[in-house]
């Protein structure tokens, strides 16, 4: 996904390595789920970290708004990033 900025950092949170630092751009998610995500922070513009994965890689646990949260993959693919150094 690519946004007026065209920037190759743009992905979503899902594709983050362990480490990575990122910023949201967009929640592309409906309903329920979308409520969930922008309640615990999940806004744009807001900055967060990937803190570590589960041995399968799921869930991964992310570092936002000095909180720490244990998201599912397929939860992490409704948010659009944006890679921060």
């Amino acid at each position: 996904m690519k946004t007026k900025q065209s920037d190759d950092r743009v992905k979503l949170l899902s594709e983050l390595e362990t480490g990575g630092r990122f910023k949201i751009i967009k929640i592309n998610a409906r309903g329920e789920i979308r409520r969930r995500l922008l309640d615990i922070g999940f806004i744009k513009n807001q900055k967060g970290k990937i803190i570590r994965e589960a041995l399968l890689r799921d869930p991964i646990e992310i570092e936002i708004k000095g909180t720490m949260v244990s998201l599912r993959r397929s939860e992490a693919r409704l948010i659009a990033i944006m890679e921060q150094d």
